[in-house]
């Protein structure tokens, strides 16, 4: 009996792969579900803390906006922020004894003045979404109780603004510092040297811990 001659190649045998099932379907979706409920907490936490240090870089980086802008324009600038609120101004002061100087302006102004004279340029910005002004203080200083004072009597908004941090032309500035915070409260310090007029930025921590931290009347850590 003969047999048929092979071809020489070897027989392949190749089955379709069928359609996922409905269990196969729910098993991943299942999986997915799993894995995006254990990584949601860890990716939101980066995000806010993230959030947080972005505001508080930017008060170091408009602090230093400010004393460079004092120097450069020789008048001295003028840093408020909103308490509990998210929003800060900078704008600059035109005093009396600016003007004895020899600043090129047409009108003097002084302490008492009307306010669109004695202040004006007004900037006004806010902090990242989620962010607030929880804490802050500068310490006291006979020229920026002046325009505090000044301030206080002109103030028509309903906002509640914390006290003037002044940049000078000579490089100073009040000490002060700010305590931005998250609604997880957690916070970051950001600390204005008045000497020099430079600022850093602390670590982040529990708001309750920073606020219990400070002394009263302190300014300086």
């Amino acid at each position: 009996m003969k047999h048929p001659k092979s071809s020489g190649q070897p027989k392949t045998s190749c089955r379709a792969r069928g359609a996922f099932s409905l269990m196969e379907l729910m098993v991943v979706l299942v999986i997915m579900v799993l894995a995006a409920a254990v990584a949601m907490p860890a990716l939101t936490g980066s995000l806010r803390a993230q959030r947080l240090k972005s505001a508080s870089e930017t008060m170091r980086i408009e602090w230093s906006r400010a004393h460079v802008k004092a120097m450069k324009s020789g008048r001295i600038q003028v840093f408020r922020f909103e308490v509990s609120g998210r929003k800060f101004t900078l704008q600059p002061w035109l005093a009396a004894d600016e003007a004895t100087e020899g600043n090129p302006i047409d009108s003097v102004a002084s302490f008492g003045t009307a306010p669109e004279t004695a202040l004006d340029d007004c900037e006004t910005k806010e902090l990242p979404e989620g962010i607030t002004f929880a804490g802050g203080d500068a310490k006291f200083d006979t020229r920026a109780y002046e325009v505090e004072d000044f301030m206080m009597q002109n103030n028509t908004s309903a906002e509640q603004w914390s006290r003037p941090i002044l940049f000078y032309p000579d490089g100073s500035a009040t000490d002060s510092y700010v305590i931005v915070a998250d609604e997880k409260q957690a916070a970051i310090r950001v600390q204005l040297r008045g000497l020099t007029g430079t600022s850093a930025v602390g670590e982040q921590a529990l708001l309750e811990d920073l606020l219990a931290a400070i002394r009263p009347g302190e300014v300086l850590p």
